[in-house]
């Protein structure tokens, strides 16, 4: 197999099936990362393939221990080329720095910090030369707030961790990151469906609109793409400028 793909951790849901889409209506081809989404996961499979694109499905747990080498290690075996990853996958539990449950630590570092590190160090002899990676962090990454200390920190981590990455794998592969606000997905529709937490959003962020799983897509395809050739180390914020207020 000598055609290239572009691995989405997290594919089957939210911010990575808008990303997985628009990579394919771009003419990239897909490998679909999935945990427990399958039904998921063969819906999206099946939406790409009509695009017109090539598409795997790869199962893998990132909040195990193991589960970056058997990701890596499948995409491997199967003599699968890379010209770019995403490290979408990631996961939140509540928790503040008086509270926080060591599990619930554990499994959110593994998912949003090491998984995403250990990946590409795992990957780097199927990736392309040139190629790109982008990370998804978080405004929360850059703004703390009160919620879940082991989500902020692992995306502040995760954006630090791109800049470390840009460096070491220069010049030959750039690595970026996104870094999205309030943008309404099935996770948190549930929340944001509450009047009164959905104006106090709106009344924070400057642009009085949340974000669209599309305005990530396109970003994203963007810093894969050639037209982003000059950027490395970078982290864009989008989220309406509510990191601003």
């Amino acid at each position: 197999m000598n055609k290239s793909f572009v691995l989405v951790t997290g594919s089957s849901g939210g911010f990575g099936k808008a990303i997985s889409t628009e990579l394919a209506r771009k003419g990239m081809n897909v490998i679909i990362h999935y945990n427990k989404g399958v039904s998921e996961a063969k819906s999206l499979e099946q939406e790409i393939k009509n695009i017109g694109v090539e598409t795997e499905m790869l199962s893998a747990d990132l909040s195990l221990l193991e589960g970056p080498e058997k990701l890596s290690q499948e995409i491997i075996n199967r003599g699968m080329r890379l010209s770019g990853i995403v490290n979408n996958a990631g996961t939140g539990r509540p928790g503040n720095a008086a509270n926080i449950n060591d599990d619930d630590w554990d499994a959110v570092s593994n998912v949003n910090l090491r998984a995403p590190v250990l990946l590409v160090k795992k990957l780097l002899p199927a990736m392309d030369k040139p190629s790109s990676v982008v990370n998804i962090a978080s405004a929360a990454g850059i703004r703390a707030g009160l919620s879940s200390i082991a989500y902020e920190s692992t995306k502040a981590g995760l954006i630090h961790a791109t800049r470390s990455m840009a460096i070491t794998l220069a010049p030959d592969i750039r690595v970026n990151a996104v870094a999205p606000g309030f943008v309404k997905t099935n996770i948190n529709s549930q929340r944001l469906s509450d009047e009164r937490v959905l104006n106090g959003i709106l009344n924070r962020t400057p642009l009085k609109k949340l974000g669209k799983t599309d305005d990530i897509a396109k970003l994203v395809s963007f810093l894969l793409s050639n037209d982003s050739s000059f950027i490395t180390g970078e982290t864009i914020v989008i989220d309406g400028g509510i990191t601003l207020a």
